[in-house]
């Protein structure tokens, strides 16, 4: 007498037999890679939670939270400090002319040539000062103007005016 299941399936109980056996053994080799598997995840869980000197996962969290909440506070004293330095630069004198001269431009003279010069001074919103230093043979004569916002409020020579313009266009020149 077939049992239902083989009549259903319309096979010999032999082939029957043997098709379950492929699929056991198929089963059971799938099962066997799987506990493979398993177990190397678990190693490297483990590995991964404790860590190679027995620290937990959670306080290395927990100090990479304490070391991003210092950098939070690096960063907040920095931005603090950023308009202090922007304020200071402002200030600074970052444009410069120089303009070197024979003061006593003359034949044959014993002046020495170019030793005078004239050193311009500014900042940012051009404001600033001129140094015209004259040297001749009786010795050095130094003179300072002030300069705001680019214009000086005594008569400049021309040799302070190449100076000034020099000074005004600081940095074109380099760019151009």
């Amino acid at each position: 007498m077939k049992s239902k299941i083989l009549v259903f399936l319309n096979m010999d109980f032999d082939v029957f037999l043997v098709g379950t056996c492929i699929i056991m053994t198929a089963l059971v080799i799938t099962i066997f890679f799987l506990l493979l598997d398993y177990l190397r995840i678990r190693k490297r869980y483990m590995e991964f939670m404790t860590g190679e000197s027995g620290k937990s996962l959670e306080y290395t969290i927990y100090k990479r939270f304490r070391e991003i909440d210092e950098l939070k506070i690096g960063q907040k004293d920095n931005d603090d400090q950023i308009p202090i330095i922007y304020d200071k630069v402002r200030k600074s004198y970052s444009k410069m002319g120089i303009h070197r001269y024979d003061a006593f431009n003359v034949e044959n003279s014993v002046s020495g040539g170019k030793m005078s010069f004239v050193l311009t001074l500014l900042n940012s919103a051009n404001d600033g000062f001129i140094l015209n230093t004259i040297h001749n043979r009786a010795g050095c004569h130094v003179y300072m103007k002030e300069i705001k916002n680019g214009i000086c409020d005594i008569a400049l020579a021309d040799e302070e005016k190449i100076s000034l313009e020099k000074a005004l266009h600081y940095g074109e020149e380099m760019s151009a």
